[in-house]
């Protein structure tokens, strides 16, 4: 330890001065600067005056140290020590470790209410917090707020307009999502230097329209944005807008047609060499088939995936991975396996309202396995209600009709059709089930 590391809290600034200046070996003069002479640095070590700040300047220049040091004692300045804590908070919502731990320290910055031009990105880092967790409202609130100091814009930081634009899908507030990406584009728009963010935004709003069940605009969007991506002639773009023309098929219901989209998305991450994407795509094709009831099938996707993501560090990726595998495994029969892979996809998607339901339909499947159909039926529920909760009208349609056939295989007849029931009730909130309701009348007339 250095004379510089000591314990420093009961030093007077002379004091710090007079430490540091001797453990460099240098004179009162050789630290004086014009202005600040060696006489007035002994009377500032001898507590006879208080140095001015242009005289702690001079002499923090001079012993290579920050003037807030030479101040307070704090070898980290105030200001530096807040953007290290909001880097903290930063990397633990990235690594999705420990979000509780992250909230607190935002919290607690945003209520310092220190002005050092911080506040923007902490409130946005708040905001996407929030809407990982489902708090969708106040998520909301601290991106409006983000949003409407002007401190960014739809150019710069499309990642605060999409993480918006979600939370409010996920307070039904439809309308005002499309209104929020309606403007981004035309911001875009304005200049081809932002040919990235035009394909970007109209793919957020492809999933905005297709939430709301205005498909035929939405694939109206993705044409613009895969015209885009093509003049582009980026490999990431062009994935991007085919992953989520794969998600719209989804959505309609045409499963195939989905695995057709997304694996064509993987063929361009292949040629990019983007290991990511295509560990993402395959667990993608491995949720479809699982869906479809092709446990199979999805069996490669899944041993892809596992092996691309091996040296990864994200979470939810690895959830979901789990989850995928587990229900595989209930539907070969192996509930023992199911079920240790259930409760591992369920640890790591506790925090992650978007995808926990997927690890208690894991959970669900593997009771089934294990002819637990209580247990199971909890765990049918659960996932059921958050599915509704967030609006995933399709996923729920799938869940419910799985939880049915569990109920009628146990011979719980009864309860089989009451949840039979809700799933028709929930395939009539599906996006687009009313169009092609109406497109199959007017075939019929």
């Amino acid at each position: 330890m250095t004379s510089d590391d000591a314990t420093v809290t009961e030093e007077t600034v002379g004091q710090r001065i007079r430490r540091l200046r001797l453990s460099r070996g240098l004179s009162q003069r050789a630290i004086s600067a014009p202005g600040v002479s060696y006489a007035y640095i002994s009377r500032i070590e001898n507590g006879g005056r208080k140095p001015s700040l242009k005289a702690l300047r001079a002499i923090a220049s001079r012993l290579g140290v920050d003037p807030e040091y030479l101040e307070t004692g704090s070898a980290v300045p105030a200001s530096k020590e807040r953007e290290l804590r909001l880097a903290d908070a930063e990397l633990e919502l990235r690594m999705g470790h420990d979000l509780g731990r992250a909230e607190e320290i935002l919290v607690g910055l945003v209520a310092e209410e220190v002005p050092d031009g911080l506040e923007i990105r902490i409130r946005a880092t708040l905001g996407a917090l929030m809407a990982r967790r489902g708090e969708n409202q106040e998520a909301v609130r601290q991106l409006e707020a983000v949003v409407a100091s002007g401190g960014v814009r739809p150019e710069t930081r499309p990642d605060v307009y999409e993480t918006l634009s979600r939370a409010y899908l996920g307070t039904n507030a439809h309308v005002m999502a499309i209104k929020l990406l309606d403007g981004c584009i035309a911001a875009v728009d304005e200049d081809d230097r932002y040919l990235t963010a035009q394909i970007r935004y109209r793919s957020f709003l492809a999933t905005a329209l297709s939430a709301m069940g205005a498909l035929e605009r939405a694939r109206a969007v993705l044409d613009e944005a895969t015209e885009r991506a093509e003049r582009l002639g980026g490999f990431g773009e062009r994935v991007a807008v085919h992953w989520e023309r794969a998600r719209l098929l989804w959505m309609e219901g045409d499963g195939d047609a989905a695995l057709s989209a997304i694996g064509y998305a993987r063929a361009l991450a292949e040629i990019a060499d983007d290991t990511l994407q295509i560990a993402r795509a395959h667990l993608f094709s491995a949720q479809i088939e699982n869906y479809q009831g092709r446990p199979e099938e999805a069996g490669p996707h899944l041993v892809r995936a596992e092996r691309l993501l091996e040296f990864g560090d994200d979470v939810v990726d690895r959830g979901v991975l789990r989850a995928e595998q587990a229900k595989r495994e209930a539907k070969l029969g192996r509930g023992d396996s199911a079920l240790e892979l259930a409760r591992e996809a369920s640890k790591l998607l506790a925090e992650h309202v978007r995808h926990a339901p997927n690890a208690w339909h894991a959970l669900a499947m593997a009771h089934v396995a294990l002819d637990d159909i209580d247990a199971a039926d909890a765990e049918y529920k659960r996932a059921v209600e958050a599915l509704c909760e967030r609006g995933q009208w399709r996923e729920a349609v799938y869940v419910a009709q799985d939880w049915a056939a569990a109920l009628r295989a146990a011979g719980r007849g009864e309860r089989a059709y009451s949840v039979l029931e809700q799933a028709t009730t929930y395939s009539q909130r599906v996006p687009g089930a009313r169009e092609a309701e109406q497109s199959a009348a007017a075939g019929r007339a």
